[in-house]
């Protein structure tokens, strides 16, 4: 599911802005999962936009398979255009 070429990667192709998924296996069946955006705004406007199906995401597939899941938070790199 959360493979670089899985459902959530599909799930986020769907936004401008998006660029890939990093999957990082941590043993004990955890796994960390990194979804990398071109700016803040692409990611913003993907969570707006997708909101619903976003929720609908969680309620018919993470619900079933992930014990806990944590927003460990998001970083930005300054690059000049994004007003930083």
């Amino acid at each position: 599911m959360f493979r670089v070429e899985g459902i959530w990667a599909r799930f986020l192709r769907q936004a401008p802005g998006y660029i890939a998924t990093e999957v990082k296996s941590e043993g004990d069946e955890r796994y960390r999962v990194r979804d990398l955006w071109s700016g803040h705004r692409g990611f913003e406007i993907f969570r707006e936009r997708y909101s619903e199906d976003f929720a609908e995401f969680d309620r018919r597939i993470v619900d079933e398979l992930v014990e806990k899941q944590e927003f460990v938070g998001a970083y930005y790199q300054a690059n000049g255009d994004e007003g930083f």
